[in-house]
């Protein structure tokens, strides 16, 4: 998959660096930002792989009935402003014992799969622009969708929308 925008195309340096990573998002935030930050789960449940978008049960290497995990999340400062929203979708099957790192309601995914041990690596899918849609703000947002694998399988489908106040889109 060709990334609809590159990351050349914005004029941010910051926004560069954040988008081409394919290491944790919530660490590059936390340095960007100077604070921790926290997980706000905004909605979680268990659906057939086929509800979930055009090629999602592919990109996972599930069948279309598999029932996959989606998550809504945003990660915030302390205050609560999102500084990302948060699209996750992940198989349940690949590692029973890794289920809870993929479920917590506190704990970013990338720092529960560190702590638990997992070896895990992301593949950049695509970067581009989109409305941020958050509290009535219509500005145009950047946004990345990334593969986190476990071993040599596909685990998670991330998309993360990145809050214009804090990454610029231009």
């Amino acid at each position: 998959m060709r990334p609809l925008v590159h990351t050349r195309d914005f004029a941010s340096p910051l926004t560069r660096i954040l988008l081409s990573s394919e290491g944790q998002t919530t660490t590059l935030l936390e340095s960007m930002s100077g604070e921790s930050l926290r997980l706000r789960c905004l909605a979680q449940l268990r659906v057939p792989a086929r509800q979930t978008g055009e090629g999602v049960a592919g990109l996972l290497g599930v069948h279309e009935e598999a029932g996959v995990l989606v998550r809504h999340t945003a990660t915030t400062r302390q205050g609560g402003e999102p500084l990302s929203v948060n699209h996750v979708v992940a198989r349940l099957d690949l590692e029973p014992a890794i289920e809870h790192c993929l479920t917590s309601t506190s704990v970013p995914l990338g720092r529960a799969l560190t702590k638990a041990g997992t070896g895990h690596r992301r593949t950049l899918l695509e970067t581009g622009r989109r409305r941020w849609g958050q509290g009535g703000d219509d500005r145009a947002a950047c946004y990345k969708t990334y593969l986190v694998w476990h071993r040599d399988e596909p685990l998670v489908l991330i998309n993360e929308l990145f809050n214009p106040s804090f990454v610029p889109a231009g």
